[in-house]
């Protein structure tokens, strides 16, 4: 078992029981834990759109971070690998997030994929894109087309769960694809504190999770 995983019990029961305080009356069942990281799996070849979540970034020196989206990063890297492993050849929309969408333009020649980019603020500066933005972006473009979209989520490990039950919130039939193997290495030199490792990373995670199952 990897040092993440060992962290995902203790993190979930400290979660857990944080919520089971914080509801006033009748105390609900709390959910299965197995619940907060069992993905749902698919094959790829059934997918009629890709979903593609960026995970962290690098901050080149000398450059405001909070003015100019980082660069992709070893993370994202193996990401836009993921998506291309996904699409196969097919020609089905590819919707990534900018970190991963720039590798698939520069490294795959992949001219199709639409780039869901950060809002900016009337200043100028960067306003920060959720998971939650992102698949809502994303259902905005699609439409009416949702109803009947297969969405094949591309998403590091420990952020794949969320992922895909944030796009399947937002209309989607959404799932992992089966037999695509994502990253799950954390990049220490990311320009998102959070993102640097499973200590940082994981309890903001679950408490997501918790949020829905609500």
């Amino acid at each position: 078992m990897s040092s993440t995983w060992k962290l995902v019990p203790l993190v979930a029961a400290a979660l857990l029981g944080s919520a089971a305080v914080a509801t006033a009356g009748p105390a609900a069942p709390p959910p299965a834990v197995a619940d907060l990281w069992t993905v749902p799996a698919a094959p790829a070849e059934s997918a009629t759109l890709i979903v593609a979540y960026s995970f962290g970034n690098r901050v080149p020196a000398g450059v405001d971070p909070a003015r100019t989206v980082g660069e992709p990063g070893p993370v994202n890297t193996e990401l836009a690998a993921a998506v291309v492993a996904a699409r196969g050849d097919r020609r089905i929309p590819v919707y990534a997030q900018t970190e991963i969408a720039e590798v698939l333009r520069s490294a795959y020649g992949m001219t199709d994929v639409i780039a869901i980019d950060p809002d900016r603020a009337a200043d100028g500066t960067l306003v920060y894109l959720s998971t939650d933005g992102v698949a809502a972006k994303i259902a905005e473009v699609r439409g009416g087309a949702v109803a009947g979209d297969r969405a094949a989520v591309v998403a590091f490990a420990d952020h794949l769960w969320r992922a895909t039950r944030t796009t399947a919130a937002h209309g989607f039939d959404a799932f992992a694809p089966a037999g695509v193997a994502m990253p799950n290495h954390y990049d220490p030199y990311s320009g998102q504190l959070w993102t640097t490792s499973p200590v940082l990373y994981l309890p903001t995670d679950f408490a997501g999770r918790l949020a829905l199952l609500r």
